[in-house]
């Protein structure tokens, strides 16, 4: 006699068992050995301002961050340029973009000129002075030398490029030729850090969905030919999971601070406690759901507080709200393994 294969909720609670599981690596997986690709390019004063103040920190290519500016907007730039200095109200399109450049030097319409800006944080008003200055002066004080650099940036400038994730970007000297070290892409550090920070997020979701897909499992085993619709202790039975599941997880394959112990199974705890608010919901009890909803939102919003004092009272509402987010897939399996099954 053939064997008949899982019926559609099983197949459904496997195939979360699959997602939680993979999910729950997601931190391992994006933060085992982020790297990226640096590159040392030769450059020449008064030559490729672009590829200089996109290494060097201390300059500023200010035509770049006045592109987007209507020329309107930029006459305090023009009268400080051409006269030394500006003093007066700047519009709020230009205040946006000047307002947080710290740096000594600035790249202007086709010169580099010193900078310094002082604001009123309650209004407009600035003073800014701007005086010509030439190329050789700014390589001269923003570079540094390649003695005592990190190992990646001399083998950037040896070979062209290095992989790193630290990698100290900038304008090096080296036997009286100049190099400019950045990221081969734009903006890839940051793309790096986010996705880290995406594993980060991802993983107690992940465990939270580890956890409800083993109580299912476990309820389907234990008597596979009954129908046994979710009951809410079900439920709350299946929500606490995500504690040991996470906690476990936190044990084997994390180290570092203990309050990882306490934030991680939290934050499970708030995506798993989403199949709790499905089985009300499908009862049609709204108070319940309202209270079991409120109560998760308190204790995760505790158990924050109590591991990191002042940053989980921020972190804390950010991981209920994740959790809410998150947990709609166990609010949709909570529903549904709510009600009576119709497979035949």
């Amino acid at each position: 006699m053939p064997r008949s294969l899982p019926s559609t909720r099983t197949a459904a609670v496997l195939l979360l068992l699959v997602v939680g599981v993979a999910l729950s690596f997601s931190f391992h997986v994006t933060a085992a050995d982020p790297s990226v690709t640096y590159t040392a390019t030769p450059v020449e004063p008064d030559e490729q301002p672009d590829v200089v103040t996109r290494a060097a920190t201390n300059v500023t290519n200010l035509d770049d961050r006045l592109a987007g500016t209507p020329t309107q907007h930029r006459q305090p730039i023009h009268r400080a340029a051409a006269t030394g200095a500006y003093n007066g109200s700047l519009d709020p399109e230009l205040d946006i973009v000047v307002d947080d450049i710290e740096s000594p030097y600035v790249w202007y319409n086709g010169s580099y000129y010193t900078w310094s800006i002082s604001t009123d944080s309650e209004t407009t008003a600035a003073t800014i002075r701007m005086q010509p200055t030439d190329a050789e002066t700014v390589f001269e004080q923003v570079s540094q030398p390649t003695a005592g650099a990190p190992a990646e940036v001399t083998t950037a400038i040896e070979e062209g490029t290095a992989t790193g994730f630290t990698v100290d970007a900038g304008l090096y000297q080296q036997d009286g030729q100049y190099y400019a070290v950045a990221p081969e892409r734009e903006g890839a550090v940051l793309a790096e850090l986010g996705q880290i920070l995406a594993g980060f997020v991802l993983t107690p979701v992940g465990r939270g969905y580890t956890a409800v897909a083993i109580g299912l499992l476990a309820y389907r085993v234990r008597e596979p030919t009954r129908d046994r619709p979710v009951t809410p202790r079900r439920a709350l039975g299946i929500a606490a999971l995500a504690l040991p599941v996470a906690g476990l997880g936190t044990a084997v394959f994390e180290s570092g601070s203990l309050t990882r112990f306490v934030t991680g199974p939290a934050s499970a705890l708030a995506v798993a406690a989403g199949t709790v608010a499905g089985v009300f919901a499908a009862r049609r009890q709204w108070l319940r759901l309202v209270g079991v909803s409120l109560g998760t939102a308190v204790v995760v919003a505790v158990a924050f507080v109590a591991a990191l004092g002042v940053v989980g009272a921020i972190l804390g509402p950010l991981a209920v709200l994740l959790g809410f987010v998150a947990g709609s897939v166990p609010f949709a399996y909570g529903y549904w393994f709510a009600q009576p099954r119709r497979e035949h």
